[in-house]
């Protein structure tokens, strides 16, 4: 769900982009005849982004996680295929494995998506991968 990271504050906040095309599988058969980006897919965004700003804590690894809590989602406005969706996450607290989120997603400067969410993580060790 991401083309480009636009900005990172590492271990703290992430901003990316996505240009959404009609192209998109999951457009096929979502509103045949006004297509509506799910807003699962949104949220997978934002979630995506999460990742990858966790993935910068551990430098040695191979990183899994688990979604363990979505808190305060909020639809505001439909995206479609032509929007430019940013991503903006920022990380609010820590404790062991489980990183807390605040994620929004926008177009232009309106407010698409936002939410707060709870990523558990697990770490395994690894030397090498073959």
């Amino acid at each position: 769900m991401i083309d480009q990271i636009l900005e990172m504050e590492k271990g703290k906040r992430i901003r990316a982009h996505k240009s959404v095309t009609v192209n998109e599988f999951y457009l096929a058969g979502h509103f045949p005849d006004v297509p509506i980006v799910p807003g699962v897919m949104t949220l997978e965004g934002m979630l995506q982004c999460a990742l990858i700003l966790v993935n910068e804590f551990y430098s040695r690894g191979k990183v899994t996680s688990t979604l363990e809590k979505v808190d305060r989602l909020k639809f505001k406005r439909p995206v479609v295929p032509g929007d430019q969706l940013e991503f903006q996450v920022q990380l609010t607290a820590q404790a062991a494995h489980a990183f807390k989120f605040k994620g929004k997603a926008l177009v232009g400067k309106e407010t698409a998506a936002e939410a707060d969410f709870i990523l558990k993580i697990s770490i395994r060790e690894v030397g090498f991968e073959l």
